[in-house]
């Protein structure tokens, strides 16, 4: 089981053109604010948010119960001038999870509904052990020195292979900065990796890697799947390396 939690404005798209729209400095400034703002919080907790679209952020809680969070949220909704809401879900799956966390949600108000402001919503906990992959492109730097859009353009092409392949498996995807992603994966083993990347390599031309880490905290299970990586990195013959 792994315990998911959605956080996500309230009434932000609203809020942002009115009564007339927002410069889109300031607002690009306040999502990444509020987001490192609730990514530290969490981290001292040994969780781990992902930014998603940033009015949506998702966070792997496994051990966190309401209180924590209410802590969290409450904090955050006296800082800024909008405010957050939490939906807390667990499943056998990190992808059945958010949507269990993304409709409890919304039988108080969707994302922009003007009356929902700072709910805290729970159904489920997990304490059991997460398995998150940190995956990343093979030679992306060379790509890069050379013509620096072309690479960015075959880290969204790698991103929509990633989501095709991984989530009719249960899997999230989340693209967290240069060429690397993380992936909730619940049940997907090494074996399914191996195979996922071997389709992507013939779709694409890309070669992947990555390191598999399961711990009992989001923030262990990254540093184990790092770790995997950094050995592939090193000069390992393995796509993939798994750590427990």
């Amino acid at each position: 089981m792994i315990q998911l939690t959605l956080i996500q404005i309230d009434n932000y798209g609203p809020w942002t053109t009115h009564p007339l729209p927002k410069r889109e400095a300031y607002l690009q400034m306040l999502q990444a604010e509020i987001y490192q703002t609730i990514q530290r919080m969490f981290s001292e907790k040994k969780a781990l948010v992902f930014p998603m679209r940033y009015d949506n952020m998702m966070a792997i809680t496994n051990g966190l119960g309401e209180p924590e969070h209410k802590l969290i949220m409450d904090a955050i909704n006296k800082k800024f001038p909008v405010s957050i809401s939490m939906s807390i879900a667990a499943a056998e799956t990190p992808y059945e999870a958010q949507a269990k966390a993304t409709k409890q949600l919304s039988t108080v108000g969707g994302a922009q509904h003007k009356h929902r402001k700072a709910i805290l919503k729970a159904s489920g906990a997990s304490n059991s052990p997460i398995k998150i992959a940190h995956v990343d492109i093979n030679d992306i730097t060379k790509h890069t020195d050379s013509n620096v859009y072309d690479s960015y353009a075959r880290v969204v092409q790698i991103e929509r292979s990633l989501v095709k392949h991984f989530t009719p498996k249960g899997s999230l995807v989340f693209f967290m900065g240069g060429d690397n992603f993380l992936l909730p994966c619940g049940k997907t083993t090494k074996h399914d990796f191996l195979k996922i990347f071997k389709k992507i390599k013939k779709e694409t031309s890309i070669a992947l890697k990555a390191g598999i880490g399961t711990a009992k905290t989001a923030e262990e299970a990254v540093h184990l799947a790092s770790m995997g990586l950094k050995e592939i990195r090193s000069g390992a013959k393995e796509e993939v390396i798994e750590k427990k």
